[in-house]
């Protein structure tokens, strides 16, 4: 039975290579860990702004034990670090938006399990699985309920965090790669020339980028290559909230990216209304993803001239 002792301290993810009921086992026990580990960082958060009121006590402290000129020179120091830090604590760091689906410690495992439990029928009993995954989001990085709070309006960099990579061999011979990309961007605002207010605003959000790639025998598939984009691109079939980012095919490859916007779940219920339930299903557009490109496999094996005779 797998384990999560496969997390590596330095990635903070969960690194393995097992058959796919040993990689069902270590995602069921990621939970507690993962609990444990926000804990820590809380408790870390506190620590160093206590660490930060302890300096300034000390000081004062050493003030009140010196004579003559050094202790007035202590005493201006510690009353201007005194002001530096308690202006410092009115100005929090950070942000929590309350109620994001980045609160879930199951969120990204959630997401991987059912994928698995999907591609069950798939994998040959046996067949090793290679999987790495960083279960909690980076602090204030994307995927995260906790934004960084900026005093100055300008747009930043963009954050990239490669959480997963999922790689293994289905039952025809194809080896699949599944990889999930979450990206934070500050989106800055400017306001026009009729606007009554001058003043920019900058807003951060995230977006998931989900990655499917297929590598086949060309000797299985000739025409793939010969496949037009236009026709792989009608094969394409995506929930609602996803969109096409990039498709791609060559000989032996085909690949499909698609991007989901930053309130997206790991399952949602067949039964859950449209306006209950406006989150993008993650693991849904997986599974697409996927019939999505052997049904190319299948308009690659199917010409032109009998494709238009059923349609018509």
């Amino acid at each position: 039975m797998a384990s999560v002792e496969g997390i590596n301290p330095k990635s903070q993810a969960l690194e393995l290579e097992a058959p796919l009921t040993g990689v069902l086992d270590a995602l069921a026990a990621l939970p507690p860990t993962q609990k444990a580990r926000r804990f820590r960082s809380r408790v870390g958060h506190r620590l160093a702004s206590l660490a930060r009121i302890g300096v300034f006590l000390l000081v004062i402290w050493v003030a009140g034990t010196e004579d003559g000129p050094l202790s007035v020179v202590a005493g201006v120091l510690s009353v201007v670090l005194g002001l530096v830090l308690w202006f410092r604590s009115l100005l929090p760091r950070r942000f929590h938006a309350e109620g994001h689906p980045g609160d879930a410690v199951e969120r990204r495992p959630e997401l991987v399990r059912r994928v698995l439990l999907r591609l069950r029928e798939d994998v040959a009993p046996g067949t090793p699985v290679r999987l790495r995954l960083r279960p909690d989001p980076r602090p204030e990085g994307p995927g995260s309920s906790f934004y960084d709070l900026k005093l100055l309006s300008k747009a930043g960099t963009d954050v990239l965090d490669p959480w997963l990579t999922l790689e293994t061999r289905l039952a025809d011979g194809s080896h699949l790669r599944l990889s999930a990309v979450e990206r934070r961007r500050n989106k800055l605002c400017v306001p026009g020339p009729n606007a009554t207010r001058r003043r920019k605003k900058s807003k951060e959000y995230d977006t998931l980028f989900l990655e499917a790639r297929l590598r086949v025998k060309a000797k299985r598939h000739p025409d793939l290559a010969a496949l037009s984009p236009d026709r792989a691109q009608e094969a394409v079939r995506l929930p609602t909230g996803a969109k096409l980012q990039r498709l791609r095919i060559t000989g032996e490859h085909l690949r499909i990216r698609i991007r989901l916007e930053e309130s997206w779940l790991p399952h949602v219920p067949k039964d859950a209304a449209a306006e209950a339930s406006p989150a993008p299903d993650a693991s849904r557009a997986v599974t697409m993803m996927l019939l999505s490109l052997y049904q190319m496999l299948h308009l690659a094996r199917t010409p032109e001239a009998t494709r238009r005779r059923r349609s018509g």
